[in-house]
């Protein structure tokens, strides 16, 4: 049954059937929900590609992919982007990819995706608590998806995002129950929403166990410097022989960390422990290593029903948080 079909079945104008499964705010809500209820009475599913001639805009959504990212964190994109340009397809919803050296060029590629493209709807990763992504689309009403969040409210934006308290919980249960009380920690140079969270975290916790916080015990990780991550970690163990354990807060630097163990002849699982955050990248190239893994597939689907969701209702806002679990590899001796 096609709109004109519709409209002569119910006795309502083309116009007010497109209008309030659109959600256009004109139309009120009981003749909302009486169209509704009508439509799934007679089996009526709007056509996708009409309303898009009649909006200008493309059911469709865009990405912004940075040529910075390093061979993990291309990896681990490259296994997400399969993942949802394949499911997003075959429920009719095009994936639009456009490709930034830096920061002003992702802006500019927005405005591409938006204006030229027309997409629908952008998802983001890698968000910052001041984001100047999102500021350009709130400015600009453009809606969106977080796969992690922002500094917003968490119910003003539509996101997808790990349970980090609970994360960090796993990891220090797990190191503390190991005997484990000198903690190095890797952190980000980048100070992403996530890391920043879990940093926080991770003090909360030396702070509700009683143990002393030592700021020696803390090295960033860097993404663009596979050999300035591995330097610092191997200042961070010559300098301080009394730490037991390190804990990497992103799968992103683990190899590196492996890399600076190994060079200072380290094995790990017996001279030192390690515990890392995982998004599945470890358990192929580092099996050995104990994770809090996240539950990719699950997760994965979830993002797409919220893509869906979002595509089909751009007033309403979808949250989703999962939680972790830790996966005990024997990375982590008991002392």
């Amino acid at each position: 049954m096609n709109l004109k079909e519709f409209s002569k079945k119910t006795g309502i104008p083309v116009s007010t059937i497109s209008k309030a499964l659109g959600n256009y705010k004109d139309v009120n809500r009981d003749t909302k929900n009486k169209i509704i209820a009508l439509a799934k009475k007679y089996n009526y599913v709007p056509n996708l590609y009409a309303k898009t001639l009649a909006s200008g805009h493309t059911f469709s959504v865009g990405l912004v992919l940075p040529f910075t990212y390093s061979y993990e964190q291309k990896i681990t994109l490259i296994d997400f982007i399969e993942n949802i340009h394949s499911k997003l397809h075959s429920i009719n919803i095009p994936v639009i990819m456009l490709f930034a050296k830096d920061e002003k060029e992702e802006i500019r590629a927005l405005d591409k995706l938006i204006n030229y493209h027309k997409v629908r709807l952008i998802l983001l990763n890698n968000t910052k608590k001041i984001d100047k992504r999102i500021n350009y689309l709130d400015d600009n009403n453009i809606n969106y998806i977080t796969w992690g969040r922002c500094g917003k409210e968490a119910k003003e934006y539509s996101w997808i995002d790990e349970d980090i308290e609970y994360s960090n919980k796993l990891a220090i249960d797990h190191i503390l129950k190991k005997g484990h009380k000198n903690i190095g920690y890797i952190d980000s140079d980048l100070k992403l929403n996530y890391s920043l969270l879990r940093k926080k975290c991770f003090i909360d916790s030396l702070k509700k166990n009683k143990i002393k916080i030592n700021k020696k015990f803390f090295v960033n990780g860097y993404r663009d410097s596979r050999k300035k991550t591995v330097q610092n970690v191997k200042d961070l163990l010559v300098n301080n022989t009394d730490i037991s354990v390190l804990l990497v807060s992103s799968h992103l630097f683990a190899m590196y960390v492996i890399e600076a163990c190994n060079q200072l002849n380290k094995k790990i699982g017996r001279d030192i422990s390690l515990l890392s955050f995982d998004s599945n990248i470890l358990s192929t190239m580092a099996p050995n290593i104990t994770v809090v893994s996240q539950p990719v597939k699950k997760t994965n689907e979830y993002f797409i029903k919220i893509i869906n969701s979002k595509i089909n209702n751009l007033s309403k806002n979808y949250n989703y948080l999962y939680k972790t679990k830790l996966v005990d590899n024997n990375s982590v001796i008991s002392i």
